[in-house]
């Protein structure tokens, strides 16, 4: 099992733990931080780049390969998911778990009429990422040569609104962090992109607004998979 930008690990704890016959590595272009409680011993951390040849990550050798938020990340979707493609052994499966940028106001699209959003989309484009890549991700898949591909589609709110308590719990967060995500996110994606000082610190403060928490405001997480012939 791999687990591709691993973060802190947590996912690949849980993968231990899961299937404790299996060898489980998790590789970070980080180094992982020490857990507090110890890892389980059939997890292995790699610290690099999972498309850099390694005899642990040998073709044909993987049963299961997991990735969540690689979105600004990315900037070659297709060769990485060749690449992934190549390491599952026959019969393998792989688990994308990503964001599509766009946000909606009770189902419609609202951020077309974000500025600054669009102004990132844009520079997104030109520096080779795909800030739909939850949405695209059955075409990386399928273009890859990935049978069975199928995708689920989850709301994530930004505030409190819906419902379910694990929901409610997200829906927090979202209201809590994604303004001040994106105000430190905007300098470092429209770097190179012409803007002036005060245009960027416009598109920080719009940014800021247009994030408040508001009943009906959310944006979609996509878990896709796919399996090898």
């Amino acid at each position: 099992i791999i687990d591709v930008g691993c973060g802190t690990g947590i996912v690949t704890r849980h993968l231990g733990n899961a299937y404790p016959s299996a060898r489980v590595y998790g590789i970070d272009l980080s180094p992982v931080p020490t857990p507090a409680v110890p890892d389980p011993p059939n997890v292995e951390y790699i610290l690099g780049d999972v498309r850099t040849s390694n005899p642990r990550l040998a073709p044909g050798s993987t049963d299961f390969i997991f990735s969540r938020l690689l979105v600004l990340g990315m900037t070659d979707w297709a060769g990485y998911m060749r690449h992934m493609v190549s390491l599952l052994r026959p019969g393998g499966w792989i688990e994308m778990q990503d964001y599509s940028l766009d946000w909606y106001m009770h189902g419609s699209n609202c951020s077309e009429e974000w500025q600054w959003l669009q102004a990132l989309f844009l520079a997104a484009r030109q520096k080779g990422w795909d800030l739909r890549a939850g949405r695209n991700m059955p075409v990386y898949m399928k273009e890859a040569g990935l049978l069975d591909v199928s995708m689920e589609t989850y709301r994530v709110p930004i505030g409190t609104w819906l419902e379910r308590p694990e929901t409610k719990r997200i829906g927090a967060h979202t209201a809590r962090e994604y303004g001040r995500l994106y105000y430190h996110a905007i300098p470092k994606m429209l770097q190179g992109m012409g803007y002036i000082e005060e245009k960027i610190e416009e598109f920080q403060r719009l940014s800021s607004v247009d994030l408040a928490g508001q009943e009906g405001k959310e944006l979609k997480f996509y878990v896709t998979i796919g399996r090898k012939p």
